[in-house]
């Protein structure tokens, strides 16, 4: 029995020994993560057409020590301010609060014009400066983009708005994007039409601070260093000729260097931060990055850091706290009014608390009549200009920005096809398709209504022109993997893409099929354009150069589009283009709510075939070329006297059209109110623009996958696998050995 247990013994051993353990052949050379610290480098807009650098804030540990000489400027002066190296410092009276220690404050961000109140919306300027006197607050502050929005403020460059904030009675706002909207002249004047400071710690031009870094408010006997900071995304979200030779620097790097020259001088500090949390933005350039940086630098530990945001247009209800710093941030168009509670003893903070003022909250508030008096006087100033009726409309169009940024709708489809028909009479050569960004559509169309100049306005209230360029089919596809390059989000098990104001609107002679399973850079698989000779849709040739209408904005590369630029051909405003369209259209041709130019599909589900189109059932109105605006045009249309041939402002903001974001932005859960297109198309298979390369590009993937299926057999066995081989040996050698001594 005992020979048969050691027979049964070995020959388990031998199994061992030729079928070893799966993870026998393990690789396991790995390569050294690499510790070298990011260069920061400027963002710059000196040459508009070319790439934006990227800025790599410095890491934690970073945070805690003083600037590099190499990233901020030698020379600190202030061109238009005081001396940066003294913060300006401003005493007021007590507020009367109750309690000493306890500090108050209410802040706005992203207000976007909204002068004006409106019952389920706005709570408006007028109800703003009667809470104000209720809550009395110890400190009251705006984290910028607050001038630029809706056409009434935009009627008077933010004039109106500036006046209103005086009124209301703020202690100090940071610069958003969107203060420079108008010009950078205009962004200069708001530091003049205010009589609170305006700060920000990282913008400069030629080597100068171009507004204070930071202001010290004293109030109940504390001391408040009040530190701004700007987006550096303003390079490409507001028109690069508006910020000609500014540049700005790394937000957490400018904010620290900032807070240490205070050190000493305050008990607390609140940055005013237009950053935002959105997804699309990078990481070192967001909000609740540059709080944590500042929570965890032991240079301010147990320091209050209050951290007011914007930008985003989230809404951070209660606040996001890390030991004694705060991030909030109340969303967009005066919604909410943000408020911050916290104790202040010495320079400890404690009790520290968020949470929001509501619209439905102020009902019942009756607005300031001072305040009331200043919005009036603008609604009339607006109202004469903006009043004429320009069609009537039939059916709805969508232009939410949850819509606009995520997918194609029937106003993004109306407005591009406004502007390929503007192109057949007003540039030399008709354009192949048009194409503008979602970020610049500002405001749906109600249907079955009369639309007048204001309401076209408020959809499109940039004053952007409209452009004609020159682009290569290769750059056409950089372009559309640009506007499809946004993070996927998931709800309600569907897949979209997150709000992005680069999405892109096309027009009826253009299609474009992405798939959203591959990574950003890769999801444009086919493109196709009409051919307008033979009314059919070919593939996008790859060398073929394409004339694309488009808006002044897009054209010089605002918004990201850097793979545009060159020489242009300019017509006149983008909403006095859509007007003219608009008026003369068939407006019901946009009424299917099916998708027809911006389809999301598989690229491995399509064969290549043949595409064919009908004779279009619409013709699509030709609109006479015009070169003046209309007298009754508002005049965000015209330009500034420093860049007057780009308009007022610009497009990819972050001014949401009644809409109001929570943290996690919430997007729709499929993709729809898209109109039948003027071109009818039948296909069963699309043509990949590109096959050929990405099927080399297969092969060598698949050639590269069996080399590596092969060598990783060569792999050396070690660790725990390599110890299933030796136990084998080592029982193979007791088996034979009990065998010898059965048989002895």
């Amino acid at each position: 029995m005992k020979r048969i247990t050691s027979f049964i013994l070995l020959l388990t051993l031998i199994i061992a020994m030729v079928f070893p353990a799966p993870f026998a052949f393990a690789a396991v050379t790995q390569s050294a993560p690499t510790t070298e610290v990011p260069t920061t480098e400027v963002v710059t807009t000196e040459v508009p057409t070319t790439e934006v650098p990227t800025t790599a804030a410095p890491t934690t540990e970073a945070a805690t020590t003083e600037v590099a000489t190499t990233e901020v400027p030698t020379t600190e002066a202030n061109t238009t301010e005081a001396a940066t190296t003294e913060a300006p410092m401003m005493t007021t009276a007590a507020p009367g609060t109750t309690n000493p220690d306890t500090v108050t404050i209410l802040h706005t961000n992203d207000m976007h014009g909204r002068l004006d109140a409106e019952d389920g919306r706005v709570i408006g300027m007028a109800k703003l400066k009667t809470i104000k006197d209720n809550v009395q607050p110890t400190l009251m502050f705006d984290s910028g983009d607050a001038f630029q929005g809706l056409p009434l403020s935009n009627f008077s460059k933010g004039a109106d708005m500036a006046k209103a904030m005086n009124a209301v009675g703020y202690d100090a706002m940071t610069v958003g994007n969107h203060e420079f909207d108008f010009g950078y002249a205009m962004a200069m004047q708001y530091k003049q039409l205010l009589n609170f400071p305006i700060i920000s710690s990282n913008v400069y031009k030629d080597g100068k601070s171009v507004f204070a870094p930071s202001t010290i408010i004293e109030k109940n006997g504390k001391k408040f260093g009040v530190i701004g900071v700007t987006t550096p995304e303003t390079a490409t979200k507001t028109h690069p000729n508006n910020i000609l030779g500014v540049t700005f620097l790394d937000p957490v790097a400018s904010v620290t260097a900032e807070m240490k020259k205070l050190q000493g001088q305050v008990d607390a500090f609140i940055i005013l931060s237009h950053l935002g949390i959105d997804s699309t933005t990078k990481l070192e350039w967001r909000g609740d990055n540059l709080m944590n940086n500042l929570a965890s630098n032991k240079d301010f530990l147990n320091n209050a850091i209050i951290v007011l945001d914007g930008h985003s247009h989230s809404v951070i209800e209660n606040g996001q706290l890390k030991n004694t710093a705060l991030l909030a941030q109340t969303g967009t168009a005066l919604a909410n009014i943000g408020k911050v509670t916290f104790d202040l003893q010495g320079k400890n903070a404690t009790n520290i608390t968020a949470s929001m003022i509501k619209e439905a909250d102020t009902k019942d508030v009756t607005q300031d009549e001072a305040v009331k008096a200043i919005v009036e006087t603008a609604k009339a100033n607006f109202g004469k200009a903006t009043s004429e009726v320009v069609f009537h409309n039939p059916v709805p169009l969508q232009g939410e920005r949850s819509d606009v940024r995520t997918r194609e709708t029937n106003l993004g489809n109306a407005i591009a096809d406004a502007m390929e028909a503007y192109s057949e009479t007003g540039f030399d050569t008709a354009g192949d398709f048009a194409v503008t960004n979602g970020g610049g559509i500002r405001a749906s169309i109600d249907g079955n209504k009369d639309v007048t100049v204001g309401d076209i306005i408020k959809v499109l209230p940039f004053g952007n022109t409209i452009t004609q360029i020159q682009v290569k089919g290769t750059d056409v596809v950089a372009m559309f993997e640009h506007a499809l390059s946004a993070p996927t989000i998931e709800k309600d098990g569907q897949v979209g893409l997150d709000a992005n104001g680069a999405f892109l609107h096309i027009s009826k002679s253009i299609k474009v099929h992405y798939d959203l399973t591959k990574p950003a850079g890769e999801r444009v698989y086919a493109i196709e354009v009409l051919n307008k000779q033979t009314n059919k849709f070919e593939p996008l040739q790859l060398d073929k150069t394409y004339k694309v209408v488009t808006n002044d904005f897009l054209a010089v590369g605002g918004d990201g589009y850097t793979m545009l630029g060159g020489p242009r051909e300019e017509g006149p405003s983008l909403d006095t283009v859509v007007r003219n369209y608009f008026k003369a259209a068939d407006m019901t041709a946009y009424q299917s709510t099916e998708l027809q130019r911006i389809l999301a599909g598989t690229a491995s589900e399509n064969v290549p075939g043949e595409v064919t189109t009908e004779t279009p059932t619409t013709e699509a109105p030709t609109v006479e070329a015009t070169t003046e605006t209309p007298t009754t045009e508002a005049p965000t249309d015209e330009a500034t006297t420093e860049t007057p041939t780009t308009e007022a402002p610009t497009d990819e903001a972050t001014m949401v059209e009644d809409t109001i974001e929570t943290v996690t932005t919430e997007q729709p859960t499929s993709i729809q109110d898209t109109p039948a297109a003027s071109v009818e198309v039948k296909h069963d298979n699309v043509i990949p623009f590109d096959q050929a390369v990405k099927q080399k590009d297969k092969s060598q993937h698949d050639a590269k996958a069996q080399t590596d299926k092969e060598t990783a057999h060569q792999l050396p066995i070690t660790g725990e696998a390599a110890g299933t081989g030796a136990a084998a040996i080592g029982l193979f050698g007791l088996g034979l050995y009990l065998i010898k001594r059965k048989s002895a």
